[in-house]
C-alpha cells in the first residue's frame, strides 16, 4: 500500500470519528455549542487537525502507562502535566488565541473525566479503570500546583 493511499485510509477514518462525535456532541450539548466549535476546526487543515488527534492519542497511550502506579508519583503526575500542557495548546489552536487553564478549569476537566458519559468512554477505550485514574491524578495535580 502507498503512503498516499495510508493518508487516505486515515483520514477517511479521522473523518468517521469526526462525525460520530459530532453526533454524540450534538446530542449532548446542543447544536450551538457544536457549531461553535466547528467553526473553531474549520480554522484548522486536516494536516493540522490529525497532528492534533495524533498528539492525543499518544498522550492516551502514556496515560495507559500508568495504570496501576500511585496517583501521586513524579511518573504519573509527569504525565498530567503533559496532559494540560496539550489541553492549552490544543485550546489556544482552536481559539486562535493563549489559553491558560486555571485551577477551576482542570478540575471540571477531571471532574468530567469520571462522570461524563462520553468522556469516561473515551478513556476507558484506551484501558479500563483509566478514566477514574486519571482523574484523580488530575485534581492531584491541581491542587498541588494549580491552586
Amino acid at each position: 500500500m502507498s503512503s498516499n493511499e495510508n493518508d487516505n485510509i486515515n483520514q477517511g477514518a479521522a473523518s468517521e470519528d469526526l462525525e460520530k462525535w459530532e453526533k454524540i456532541s450534538r446530542e449532548r450539548v446542543g447544536d450551538e455549542k457544536v457549531d461553535e466549535r466547528l467553526e473553531q476546526l474549520a480554522k484548522l487543515s486536516m494536516e493540522e487537525t490529525l497532528e492534533l488527534k495524533a498528539q492525543a492519542d499518544e498522550l492516551n497511550l502514556v496515560m495507559a502507562k500508568t495504570l496501576g502506579m500511585d496517583i501521586t508519583s513524579d511518573e504519573v503526575q509527569a504525565v498530567v502535566k503533559q496532559y494540560l500542557d496539550y489541553t492549552e495548546m490544543a485550546l489556544s489552536k482552536l481559539q486562535n488565541k493563549e489559553v491558560v487553564v486555571d485551577y477551576d478549569r482542570f478540575i471540571a476537566f477531571a471532574n468530567s473525566i469520571a462522570n461524563d458519559d462520553e468522556k469516561r468512554a473515551a478513556f476507558e477505550f484506551v484501558a479500563t479503570g483509566l478514566a477514574d485514574h486519571f482523574s484523580k491524578a488530575m485534581l492531584h495535580y491541581a491542587e498541588q500546583n494549580l491552586k
